[in-house]
């Protein structure tokens, strides 16, 4: 039929239909119009009716609010087992899986169907693991995850958080570690938590580069230091209700009492405070030693500088009575040189950027990107504010009046993706762990398959949000996906019907 020719494409069609239907159509509009197009009158009606039809049903009102979408599909095996791989996903067990398909798909099956198809699903998990082959060699980070009593090792990207090992153990010492961590990746450097048996695994494995975890270090002296300044508070809550008790009373007695109370709870209020403020200071001073840049020299900042800074506040914690205070001064003492292990690799790192755009400016930018760091990292005090506004300015004029417009912002982008890059700790590796972790606590048994199914998923789904976000980890990573990554899995891709 002349309606079917392929050369008259659908625009051509709507626009026979409408001037054919125009009310104010012009007389012998439809003898042109077959000229033109070659179709005989009846076919040219034809298309104008199916277009009416169209425009018909299209128009036709509807039911107000929203409604409920009326396709339909097929329930087969293979959406089935997309179903099953999806539930385990979100930590759904074998045998409530079986309860979610029966009242979403109305399909009733077996847990040991279900079961057996997840068995099947790791299986091709691991395989699959072992044919991805990430190409961007970044530096990694590592960390112990325990579940059902067994140890788990985690090997994560810093750039790309692609889980590059997630293995189970029998054992945790060095000897376990270092064997795992000689069949990792080659990368310029490892961090971790500085964890027993994954410090005497780095030492065994003869690593390059170990870094300690600086934020295992911050987080609990900072939370010791909320900890005091809520106390010191509540000695001085404390004291002012004695001082209102004081005022409210009139015999002499009592006031002699109140008064007395108010004295023992002003002096314990000022130990709190003083204790309080000396805390913040050696605090201060640790939390300094964190800064990647100098702002005075714009380089690297002194590592023995900062070892010794460490040390001496470790030295001083050292007779403070408490655990808290026992642990923080050993770790300071212990972890000090280890915390400054990163520079050796952002040295390197920045050398290039030095022979490119030269030392100043790129010290200048550095000064500017640490100032910029500080801010967003937590509030300083005004003046102290002040003074790196002072220091951002004259390094940005300095940056400029060395590189010029065009040249900087090429810089300053070459800079930040270096600067940027985690390298001190393996937070990262904490944050895989924090999406593990319940999971693993949801199971009551848990294999090596449950943790290649898991390793799988979490690096071919893409990041939802953040720096990250519409790219998966597998990607970030150098690796070519497939549109849908879990025909990996063996799976066929979902159709919908």
């Amino acid at each position: 039929m002349a309606s079917r020719r392929d050369d008259i494409v659908a625009e051509e069609r709507v626009q026979i239909a409408l001037e054919i239907l125009s009310p104010e159509r012009p007389r012998g509009q439809v003898k042109q119009l077959s000229q033109r197009y070659c179709l005989s009158r009846q076919t040219l009606y034809d298309i104008a009716a199916k277009g009416h039809e169209i425009l018909r049903q299209g128009l036709q009102p509807g039911a107000h609010g929203p409604q409920v979408n009326g396709q339909t599909i097929q329930v087969t095996k293979n959406r089935l087992r997309r179903a099953v791989l999806s539930l385990s996903e979100h930590g759904v067990s074998q045998r409530d899986t079986t309860t979610c398909l029966a009242e979403l798909l109305d399909s009733r099956l077996s847990p040991s169907w279900v079961n057996g198809e997840l068995a099947k699903l790791e299986a091709q998990a691991e395989q699959a693991n072992g044919q991805l082959t990430p190409s961007s060699g970044e530096s990694l980070s590592g960390d112990e995850i325990y579940s059902n009593g067994q140890p788990n090792l985690l090997l994560v990207g810093n750039d790309s958080l692609y889980i590059y090992a997630l293995t189970r153990q029998e054992g945790c010492d060095g000897d376990t570690w270092g064997c795992l961590l000689l069949d990792a990746p080659r990368s310029v450097q490892f961090a971790s938590d500085a964890g027993t048996g994954l410090l005497a695994g780095a030492k065994e494995a003869a690593l390059t580069t170990h870094q300690l975890d600086w934020d295992h270090l911050l987080r609990p002296l900072w939370g010791q230091m909320t900890r005091l300044e809520k106390k010191a508070y509540a000695a001085l809550e404390q004291a002012e209700k004695r001082a209102v008790l004081f005022e409210q009373s009139h015999t002499t007695r009592r006031l002699e009492q109140h008064l007395a109370k108010w004295q023992t709870l002003v002096a314990q209020a000022e130990v709190e405070m003083a204790r309080a403020d000396e805390f913040e200071r050696l605090a201060r001073t640790v939390d300094d030693c964190f800064a990647l840049i100098d702002l005075t020299t714009g380089q690297l900042t002194d590592a023995e500088q900062g070892q010794q800074a460490l040390q001496s506040v470790g030295q001083r914690l050292a007779g403070w009575s408490s655990r808290i205070y026992q642990k923080l001064a050993k770790n300071l003492s212990n972890w000090a040189a280890a915390l400054f292990a990163y520079q050796s690799p952002l040295r390197q790192a920045l050398t290039p950027l030095q022979a490119q755009y030269g030392q100043q400016a790129i010290a200048a930018l550095s000064r500017i990107w640490q100032c910029e760091a500080d801010d967003k990292r937590r509030r300083l005090p005004w003046p102290e504010k002040q003074k790196r506004q002072q220091i951002w300015q004259q390094s940005l004029e300095e940056a400029w009046a060395l590189l010029g417009e065009q040249q900087l912002w090429r810089a300053w982008a070459d800079l930040s993706a270096i600067l940027s890059r985690t390298w001190r700790g393996s937070m990262l590796a904490e944050c895989v762990n924090s999406l593990l972790r319940p999971l693993l606590n949801q199971r009551k048994h848990t294999d090596q398959g449950c943790l290649e199914l898991f390793r799988f998923l979490h690096n071919v789904r893409p990041f939802g949000r953040g720096k990250r976000a519409g790219h998966s980890p597998a990607e970030l990573a150098g690796i070519v996906l497939p549109d849908d990554p879990l025909i990996l899995l063996g799976l066929a891709p979902k159709v919908s019907s």
